[in-house]
């Protein structure tokens, strides 16, 4: 059985290699595409991806959000939307993607994956695939910032996520088992791309002294011993409103925008937009091509 470091290089080897379409990818398009992920479960990261969604789109940026948690995809859940279709219709030849989109809270549009949505990914052929690619031209030219909400942790369908995007956030919280984790997550992005765009945010931090403590350590750590300028973001306190919020499946922008743990993630949403960006390619068709190629769906029919 292979394992894990050999299953990373077979990843890597199919992220970088050149695709074969029928019709090369190019659009003129330009948005961000910032993958928000963790080290572990427990973090809160759905619940950070989601309010920064809604932040961003207070103001006034045209945001897409895309449930790629393939574990515990809720995202539409949290919202309080429900979806009829999802991406495993399109995957299926069901629907249309621009069919499946559902209009959430401040006009955020949300692609939900559905059960076992994210896994068919791994299943399509090189037809299926070169269809799914062109459908999300559309969602480019509509979109000015697309947040991929991952699933947690280092698993082969996380990290194709993870490792195709231009831009990744990791949540963490100050715990240290949290911290190590996360930092493993950049450990291999610094190892399998270059010059990675990393950005940490703490999450339920008790005051934020522990909060920079955590969010400094990572940053120290990077440098010392991978020469990587990782952001320190920020942080969301430990706010009884965010707890109350989860347990009701609501976004706390929504059930308490005033409260310290919104008002923190509205502050940590401003930073990111005002942020650096990486000089990627800002293409979401080439953000999939290289997700896909990664699943490795191309002689499978």
């Amino acid at each position: 059985m292979q394992d894990q470091a050999e299953r990373l290089r077979i990843l890597m080897e199919k992220l970088n290699a050149p695709v074969s379409l029928d019709r090369p990818l190019k659009s003129s398009s330009r948005c961000r595409v910032i993958v928000v992920t963790s080290g572990k479960g427990g973090v809160g990261k759905t619940n950070v991806s989601i309010n920064f969604a809604l932040a961003m789109a207070k103001k006034g940026k045209k945001v897409l959000l895309f449930d790629a948690d393939m574990g515990l995809a809720n995202v539409d859940v949290m919202l309080g939307i429900i979806p009829k279709y999802t991406l495993l219709n399109v995957l299926n030849g069901q629907k249309a993607l621009g069919e499946i989109i559902v209009e959430g809270p401040y006009g955020i549009q949300v692609v939900a994956s559905g059960s076992g949505g994210v896994q068919e990914l791994a299943d399509l052929n090189e037809t299926q695939r070169g269809k799914f690619l062109d459908a999300l031209k559309e969602l480019q030219h509509q979109s000015d910032v697309i947040l991929i909400d991952t699933g947690a942790g280092l698993h082969r369908n996380v990290l194709a996520f993870v490792l195709a995007a231009d831009e990744a956030v990791v949540v963490t919280t100050p715990e240290p088992t949290a911290l190590m984790d996360a930092y493993g997550m950049i450990k291999i992005l610094y190892r399998e791309k270059r010059n990675p765009t990393v950005t940490v945010f703490v999450n339920m931090a008790s005051n934020q002294k522990e909060a920079d403590e955590a969010g400094k350590k990572l940053v120290l750590l990077s440098k010392r011993f991978l020469n990587l300028e990782v952001d320190y973001g920020g942080f969301i306190p430990r706010d009884e409103n965010m707890v109350r919020a989860v347990k009701e499946q609501k976004p706390v922008l929504l059930s308490s925008p005033l409260s310290p743990a919104a008002v923190s993630l509205n502050r940590l949403a401003e930073n990111l937009l005002s942020g650096k960006l990486n000089p990627g390619d800002g293409n979401l068709l080439n953000f999939f091509k290289r997700v896909t190629q990664a699943f490795g769906g191309v002689n499978n029919g």
